[in-house]
């Protein structure tokens, strides 16, 4: 009897400890369970823009506390000033985000979505529907 109890104690313990997270970057990419190297271009972690000038960090929240999403942080690399951010996928769904090489423009990759691009518009960034992919960003979908 003592046995069975002790086993029903550690399969709780390991439930509650497997599903239990907190809203940092590397959840992000472990609820994935995909090596970085399958990310193409993206990245879950920490990433500086071209330039050094700015870096975003992706946290999950649940701002409506029903469906968790990632947003995406952005900061002036000097000071660490947060200057912009964003709600950019659902958790589930996220594949991580990339700088384009030449400006501050932020490409998301998404299970669901796909990839869209947040746009630096007068100090802002904002969705792009029309944007065009640049050819050195890889997406983990091209063949």
């Amino acid at each position: 009897m003592i046995t069975r109890i002790f086993s029903i104690l550690l399969i709780l313990s390991y439930a509650f400890t497997s599903c239990s997270s907190t809203d940092t970057s590397r959840d992000i990419a472990e609820d994935t369970s995909i090596n970085e190297e399958k990310w193409g271009s993206f990245t879950p972690d920490k990433t500086y823009s071209y330039d050094n000038a700015y870096y975003a960090l992706q946290t999950v929240e649940n701002p409506d506390d029903f469906v968790r999403e990632v947003k995406v942080s952005i900061y002036s690399a000097d000071t660490d000033e947060l200057v912009a951010d964003f709600y950019a996928a659902r958790a589930r769904d996220f594949w991580g985000i990339c700088w384009e090489s030449d400006s501050y423009n932020i490409w998301i990759q998404s299970g669901d979505t796909g990839l869209a691009c947040y746009a630096y518009q007068d100090r802002e960034w904002v969705l792009d529907r029309e944007a065009v992919r640049p050819d050195d960003i890889i997406s983990k979908y091209d063949k």
